[in-house]
């Protein structure tokens, strides 16, 4: 057989924890990632996740409660401690335990304490790391899914100095029988596969659902990904609005020659000016030369799909079927 079986029992796995139909998981975008975005994705069968990152709790909850009018399926929550100190985080923990999404995701922090208090709350935990030692950790913790964030990802890396095809089959070793989801770069059905067969049981997509008609990604920048070549991401360790200097990130550059704030990544919002949409360098991952539209989050989710559709375990094609695809 030219694959064992990890990779469709993973599959199943995944799907399973979340209560999804298919293992393709939008990433929590903060100020990107909102109702609209997380029940369109949840809609056509992955799973949406609003980015609670800079959220205040009330504006949390009411996020959640718009994603649920929006969607009977099941959704998520990123958030991330580096913002607000622990009070705040605290508060935010809080309002999930009460509303209980399907999904907590986390990212960049230590959440030895919380993990388990979600579980409890019938919760099911994903944790994003980018080495072998912080997947182990995230999996002593109890992590339900672990995800393998590679270097070619947009936007903040925790570690971020490894590839993705490198990091799954490592994380897949130790995993314990826990799904491993692959992010960085992926956009399109081809980068499904490949994924697959390093072992991977999900995706784990950001920059290509910034560019779909339900994010709240100001115009230019949706229209900076779909114009970008695979040539136009950089690998940063500066300064980034908010993380500590020296965080490590993937943008899209602004090479104006007086704009300062270029060197300042960032994820322009709807609600931002356009000036200043025009100056950030925006947030992006390695797949920006693959993403040719803005197109609704469920065309997105149909690509992603098709890769799992058409991926087979020796002779036997995997149980997933592909929603429809968009010419």
């Amino acid at each position: 057989m030219k694959h064992d079986n990890v990779p469709t029992r993973g599959m199943s796995l995944a799907a399973a924890l979340c209560d999804i139909e298919y293992p393709v998981f939008q990433a929590g975008m903060a100020g990107i990632s909102g109702p609209a975005l997380a029940a369109a994705v949840s809609n056509a069968g992955g799973l949406g996740h609003l980015g609670g990152l800079r959220l205040p709790p009330l504006a949390l909850r009411k996020w959640i409660r718009e994603t649920r009018a929006l969607t009977d399926k099941p959704f998520g929550v990123n958030i991330v401690p580096s913002f607000g100190g622990p009070e705040v985080f605290e508060a935010q923990f809080r309002v999930i335990l009460e509303e209980k999404p399907r999904v907590v995701s986390l990212f960049y922090g230590d959440f030895a304490e919380m993990i388990p208090r979600a579980k409890a709350a019938g919760i099911t935990v994903i944790v994003q790391v980018g080495s072998v030692a912080l997947a182990r950790q995230a999996i002593a913790w109890g992590a339900d899914i672990v995800v393998a964030q590679g270097a070619e990802g947009g936007g903040h890396l925790n570690q971020g100095t490894i590839g993705v095809s490198s990091l799954v089959p490592a994380f897949v070793e130790i995993a314990e029988g826990r799904p491993v989801l692959a992010a960085g770069g992926i956009t399109n059905r081809a980068d499904v596969r490949a994924m697959l067969e390093v072992g991977a049981a999900g995706v784990w997509a950001g920059t290509a659902f910034v560019a779909a008609t339900e994010s709240l990604a100001h115009d230019l920048y949706k229209q900076k990904i779909v114009e970008a070549t695979i040539d136009d991401t950089e690998y940063r360790t500066g300064y980034s609005f908010g993380w500590p200097f020296g965080t490590p990130h993937r943008v899209i550059p602004n090479r104006k020659k007086w704009n300062l704030v270029k060197y300042v990544g960032g994820g322009a919002r709807v609600i931002d000016k356009p000036e200043m949409a025009e100056k950030l360098s925006l947030y992006a991952g390695q797949g920006v030369g693959k993403i040719h539209s803005v197109a609704p989050a469920r065309e997105r989710v149909a690509e992603l799909v098709a890769g799992f559709s058409s991926w087979q375990v020796g002779d036997t094609a995997s149980t997933l079927q592909a929603l429809p695809v968009a010419a």
